[in-house]
Formats: C-alpha cells, sequence, structure tokens
C-alpha cells in the first residue's frame, strides 16, 4: 500500500513533468541542476582526482571497512552533481569509501564513448582497491547500465570483481522491448504518456530509443546488459517502482542473472516511480528501500568485517 506522502508526491511530479512528457522530450536533458558548491558532511573527507584520466570524487566518513564504485544516472547527459553527490553519502554514512565516476556528459557522445570511459576509470579504481578489502558496486538508471557493462567487461579480462552489484532503477533494455513499457505508459509521474495519448498511437514514443546508441543495435550486451551472459558476476540486488515504464529492464535482468546462477534480488515497490529512492529519499517507500539497500551491502561486503 502506497503512502499518503508517496502519493502526493507523484502527483506533483505529473504537473512538474507534464510539459516534458507531452511533448515527449528528454526529461534528463529538461530539468536543470543548481551548481553549487559541494559540502560533505562534518568527518567526512571530500577529494577530486583522476582514474586513468577520467576524473573521480572519493567521499570517505570518519571510519570504513570497505569501498564502493558509484556510477551516477542521468541518461548520459548530466554529469556528477550535489543531487548524485547525497546519493553518494549515504553509501559513505553505511561504512562505505565511496568513489564515484564523473564520467564525461553530453548529448554529442555516441556509443560506446561513455561506456569505454568508465571501464578505464573501473579498471584502474580495481586496480587501487585492496584485495582485502570488500568492496561494492552501485548504479542508478544509466549508471546502472554502465556498471554492468564494466563488470561484464571486467570479468572477460580476468579482473577483480566487485563482491556485490546494486541496480536502483536499471536501465538495463535500451532497445525498451518490455512489457512495462505498455502496462505502465501512463502510470510513470517521470516518463509515462499524458492521459489523452494512447499507447497504440505513441507506442514509439514511450519506447523511444536514447540517440546514444547511434547506429548500434540496441540490443547489443554491453550496450544493454539485460540480453548478456551475465554468469560469475557477484549477487546482485535490484530495486525498482512498480509503475516505473522501465521495470521490465530489471525484470528481465533478473530472469537472465538467476538462469545464468547469479545470486539476486529484486524488490519492486508499490506505486512508486523510476530512481524514487534518489529523488524522494524522505518517503517512507524510499526509506525501506535504504534499509534493504544497507542490509544487503552489510551482508555482503561488511559483515565480516564487523
Amino acid at each position: 500500500m502506497i503512502s499518503l506522502r508517496a502519493r502526493l508526491v507523484r502527483a506533483l511530479l505529473r504537473l512538474y513533468t507534464y510539459p516534458a512528457r507531452r511533448e515527449h522530450r528528454s526529461l534528463s536533458r529538461s530539468v536543470r541542476f543548481r551548481s553549487e558548491k559541494y559540502r560533505p558532511p562534518r568527518g567526512f573527507a571530500f577529494s577530486v582526482g583522476e582514474a586513468d584520466g577520467v576524473r573521480t570524487e572519493i567521499l570517505q566518513p570518519p571510519e570504513h571497512a570497505a569501498d564502493l564504485l558509484h556510477f551516477h544516472g542521468g541518461g548520459h547527459t548530466v554529469g556528477m552533481n550535489n543531487f548524485y553527490r547525497r546519493a553518494a553519502q549515504g553509501y559513505a554514512a553505511a561504512g562505505f569509501r565511496v568513489c564515484s565516476v564523473d564520467y564525461r556528459a553530453g548529448t554529442e557522445r555516441l556509443y560506446p564513448a561513455v561506456h569505454d570511459e568508465c571501464f578505464r576509470a573501473c579498471r584502474a579504481l580495481l586496480h587501487a582497491s585492496p584485495p582485502e578489502r570488500p568492496l561494492a558496486a552501485v548504479g542508478d538508471s544509466f549508471g546502472a547500465n554502465l556498471l554492468l557493462s564494466c563488470c561484464l567487461r571486467a570479468r572477460d579480462e580476468g579482473l577483480r570483481l566487485p563482491d556485490a552489484i546494486v541496480c536502483i532503477s536499471p536501465f538495463a533494455d535500451l532497445a525498451a522491448s518490455g512489457d512495462s513499457y505498455r502496462r505502465n505508459c501512463h502510470r510513470d509521474p517521470l516518463y509515462a504518456l499524458p492521459k489523452n495519448q494512447s499507447f497504440a498511437e505513441y507506442e514509439k514514443d514511450i519506447r523511444r530509443g536514447t540517440p546514444y546508441c547511434g547506429t548500434t543495435d540496441p540490443r547489443t550486451p554491453d550496450l544493454s546488459p539485460a540480453y548478456a551472459d551475465l554468469r560469475g558476476l557477484p549477487a546482485m540486488l535490484l530495486v525498482i517502482g512498480e509503475y516505473e515504464t522501465s521495470a521490465s529492464d530489471a525484470e528481465m535482468l533478473a530472469r537472465n542473472a538467476r538462469k545464468a546462477g547469479v545470486p539476486t534480488l529484486l524488490l519492486s515497490f508499490a506505486g512508486m516511480w523510476h530512481d524514487f529512492l534518489y529523488l524522494c529519499p524522505s518517503l517512507p517507500e524510499s526509506r525501506a528501500a535504504r534499509r534493504a539497500v544497507d542490509a544487503f551491502l552489510r551482508a555482503t561486503c561488511l559483515t565480516a568485517q564487523e
């Protein structure tokens, strides 16, 4: 049962996103994030660096027992900002030294540019993390896509893999082929069609592909990890909102991961939307999702260190 607060927020989001949804504009390109100086929580150390030429940000709590690779979302068009830094804070508060990959974002970038850049950073960070220290990896939305691609490439190169993967509202099928694009075509407050636009008439808009694919088949496994052979990946937690248009991306990913023998937990929160955990962290549903994520990371990465 969705909370009253979540219902109210969902209604407000519908109003806020209506112009973009009506005109079928990319929401990530329509939103403008304020550029403000970041101030880390008291006692936390924040630094900017590079990993194989890729900008990174390190957020370190006073005490930490594990490392965490963080890949932010934004549909490859939005760079690192305070919205995602606050998300990183949540993981740092749970006892992780968080390294966020600040890949170069932009509408002009085409596959595999961002994937290659992220993997360069990931490979360097995997080498830098002490082998005895537990390592987790987290990504949301398009960042989850990048995270999974990096893990698959690392596996294929015989590199160390994270001990756990968390994907928040993953965009894992850039072909947008799943049934959730139909069943949630009027439910998702961020990406749904307006009520007066039918799925039959506007299917191509609700299943719109990202220009990032360029001329590459969107079902290419490196570009859409939901189609990949996932054997050998570590335990995986997938968190989605029931009303996401892209919910079936995670459902398909979970099926394929389990088929490949990957321990996988898929949590779908009733009535919720894309990236709700990051967008609205104070809602009861978001707090429940955060507790589930923290419990998963504690069980897979931190228990042995306690």
